[in-house]
């Protein structure tokens, strides 16, 4: 056998169990040929066996990124950043810097608006953005999609029916621009019919490269859909061979003959069973915080939920679905429950993506249907905070409650770590922190349990576990090089260890060098 690379003298993390370590890989074509000590792997070398020596740098098995919206992100790299903006002024400021610098884009968007960053707390109005832009469509993304923000010319441009129900008016009935819940979606559906694969492909590499300097070897992205367009995942169909690491598609669909036609062993990502906290259409049981007369929405009747999950199940597809709030949880977990009774499965691993504000007897429930939940830590980081997100939306009790890993992985099951870019960055480093760093200590797991939900959960979550997720004879070569042990790293600098080097099928695809020789 010819021996294409070595890596050796590392400090290999197999990821199969907490204490196991090695020195060395070897590598043939796309695979993993043997893990051990250095003097057993570089002994079967041949004579032209690239040799890189690690110098007890980490090594780690290719990242997973379980629930992410590529076609979105890749859109995002050509969108005003709104995220990073103070004010509503620095808001217009950078749509009137994009009007000079459209490119090909035919309209101008921005994403990651959020009221509770911007020091008015609250969104530009329609008749702000007119003043910078008449001539031109903006439209305007809040961070987690459920809200848009118009302006005159794009609200006329996409002729979204009143009926929605959907549109925020000011005290003297004037449409003020914010657009929630079904409207938005009408927006959003209208706007992506606007782009052209083209500008996605323009774009596409920059993205990738994006993505695999963060370790991601294998990403989980959710297209079509409510929120997006199901031209997203025939974006991804269509392209499927052009893309550097693996990615798997959810085609987020009722349509069950659309997936099979396909080839696709799954459906759904993000079906919507309810939206957010920040839109206030999460599904709850109390009130919102801020809002005594809305405990949000679920956008399928139990009827309706049931006869999708029932007829997918049935086929033997997996299937994921959004519920955040403990009311859209509990429907969720009744129908997937009633279905695998009924049509008489086991181990489809349907999933729950999201599960944000789960009770107990819920995480009692997902352990016995043996569910995969796809669970989001930055979730933490981001949108925690006196006066942000959760705390304004639900409350300080209620804030106790959400992402509570712990309790949920002392329970065996398996929770798959998620970015949601470009809801997000993908960060795998910064959600390995905020898993191990939550606010509520209750909820906090150790470092090894944080790695695994990017590694071995991930491939597990997707029915990879055979091929990916450890560093093991016969998987393939998916390795990410790191700066620092995450395992001996104290949990509050676990943001700042750095990606090294990529590998996928045991191909290099990033190298920052960082002290990586080559032999």
């Amino acid at each position: 056998m010819n021996i294409d690379k070595i890596l050796y003298n590392g400090n290999i993390i197999t990821m199969r169990k907490e204490s196991e370590r090695a020195e060395a890989i070897a590598i043939s074509d796309d695979k993993i040929v043997a893990v051990g000590k250095n003097c057993e792997i570089l002994e079967i070398r041949s004579s032209n066996t690239e040799l890189i020596n690690l110098d007890k740098k980490t090594v780690l098995p290719g990242f997973f990124d379980s629930h992410i919206h590529l076609v979105s992100t890749i859109l995002s790299n050509i969108a005003i950043n709104c995220f990073e903006a103070k004010s509503i002024s620095e808001i217009l400021d950078l749509i009137e810097a994009k009007k000079n610098n459209m490119g090909n884009m035919p309209l101008i968007y921005g994403k990651g608006i959020s009221n509770f960053t911007l020091k008015e707390k609250r969104f530009p109005t329609r008749r702000e953005i007119d003043l910078v832009a008449p001539n031109i469509p903006v439209i305007l993304s809040s961070i987690e999609f459920h809200t848009v923000i118009v302006n005159s010319y794009a609200m006329h441009l996409f002729n979204i029916p009143f009926t929605t129900n959907s549109f925020e008016k000011d005290s003297e009935n004037r449409f003020t621009g914010k657009i929630s819940n079904r409207g938005s979606y009408i927006a959003r559906k209208k706007m992506f019919e606007m782009i052209s694969d083209k500008i996605y492909l323009d774009n596409l590499d920059k993205t990738m490269s994006q993505i695999v300097k963060q370790g991601i070897t294998t990403a989980i992205t959710v297209e079509g859909g409510s929120l997006f367009h199901n031209n997203h995942a025939e974006f991804i169909l269509n392209n499927k061979n052009i893309f550097p690491i693996d990615i798997e598609l959810f085609y987020s669909t009722t349509n069950t003959s659309k997936v099979l036609s396909a080839g696709l062993p799954r459906i759904g990502g993000d079906i919507f069973l309810d939206g957010s906290f920040r839109s206030q259409n999460a599904a709850l049981y109390e009130p919102y915080s801020d809002n005594k007369n809305s405990t949000g929405f679920l956008f399928f009747n139990r009827d309706e939920l049931f006869e999708f999950i029932s007829q997918s199940d049935n086929l033997r597809l997996q299937i994921a679905i959004h519920a955040v709030g403990p009311r859209a949880i509990d429907m969720l977990l009744d129908c997937y429950e009633q279905a695998i009774k009924e049509n008489n499965t086991s181990n489809q691993r349907h999933r729950i993506e999201h599960f944000e504000l789960p009770t107990e007897k819920q995480i009692l429930r997902a352990k016995e249907l043996n569910l995969v939940l796809a669970m989001h830590p930055t979730y933490e980081l981001y949108f925690r905070g006196k006066d942000d997100m959760y705390d304004k939306r639900i409350g300080y009790e209620r804030t106790r409650l959400t992402n509570p890993f712990k309790n949920i992985i002392d329970k065996d099951i398996t929770v798959a770590g998620c970015s949601d870019s470009d809801v997000l960055p993908i960060d795998t480093m910064l959600g390995v922190h905020a898993a191990t760093n939550h606010i509520n200590e209750n909820s906090r797991i150790s470092t090894y349990e944080a790695l695994k939900m990017y590694t071995i959960n991930g491939a597990y979550g997707i029915f990879q576990e055979n091929i990916k997720g450890t560093l093991e004879k016969s998987k393939l070569a998916d390795i990410v090089v790191l700066s620092s042990d995450p395992i001996i790293t104290k949990k509050e600098y676990l943001k700042d260890i750095k990606i090294l080097l990529t590998m996928k099928s045991g191909k290099i695809l990033y190298n920052s060098l960082g002290g990586l020789k080559y032999d």
